[in-house]
């Protein structure tokens, strides 16, 4: 945000990288910078991430200021989290203060799920009341939503372990305990099972 040098009081709003949010100011009423509009409609219209996608999926962004601020980015082609020099005003929200804001929020991006796993649940078109589970990639677990039977995205699943298995690979959660291995002698000791080491 930049007020501007000059002395009257303008009410504008301007996106905060930080926040994601578009916050009031007061304009000086010139000079400036391209973050500044007229109404909080155009300032989301032009800035705010629409529902549902993932900040980890936009391109780095510096924006058309040109202050030299150091931010982190998760690349898709690298498919981790790296610095690039921020310009001060808008950009995307793929736009991180620290290495580590950016690894927590995009870290699931680099267990290669497929993007469908990042949408938001979707209900349906029909009447029916039916147990599923999705992906929620803001709280990085799956819950259990009201599926209407009908329509909807693939970000569906009939058992929590599938959705786990789906979009949560490589996570500790997934399994803490080491699989049994063995074999089953199914002659005179039935049913008995052997560890192989």
């Amino acid at each position: 945000m930049d007020e501007g040098p000059c002395k009257s009081i303008q009410p504008r709003f301007y996106f905060d990288i930080d926040t994601q949010k578009c916050e009031p100011f007061d304009y000086g009423g010139c000079q400036g910078n391209e973050n500044k509009f007229n109404t909080l409609a155009d300032c989301e219209e032009m800035c705010l991430v629409e529902r549902g996608k993932d900040p980890c999926q936009l391109e780095e962004d510096p924006g058309p200021c040109r202050s030299i601020i150091i931010r982190y980015f998760f690349s898709t082609i690298s498919q981790k989290c790296e610095p690039f020099m921020y310009g001060g005003c808008l950009g995307n929200a793929n736009n991180f203060l620290t290495l580590k804001q950016c690894q927590d929020i995009c870290h699931h991006k680099s267990l290669n799920v497929p993007d469908f796993c990042l949408t938001p649940a979707e209900e349906g078109s029909c009447a029916a009341s039916v147990k599923r589970y999705f992906y929620n990639s803001t709280q990085e677990k799956c819950q259990q939503f009201v599926y209407s039977g009908c329509g909807g995205n693939n970000n569906n699943f009939i058992s929590k372990k599938d959705c786990r298995r789906t979009c949560m690979k490589g996570d500790k959660k997934e399994s803490t305990k080491p699989k049994k291995r063995g074999i089953r002698i199914k002659k005179k000791n039935r049913g008995i099972l052997i560890k192989a080491s």
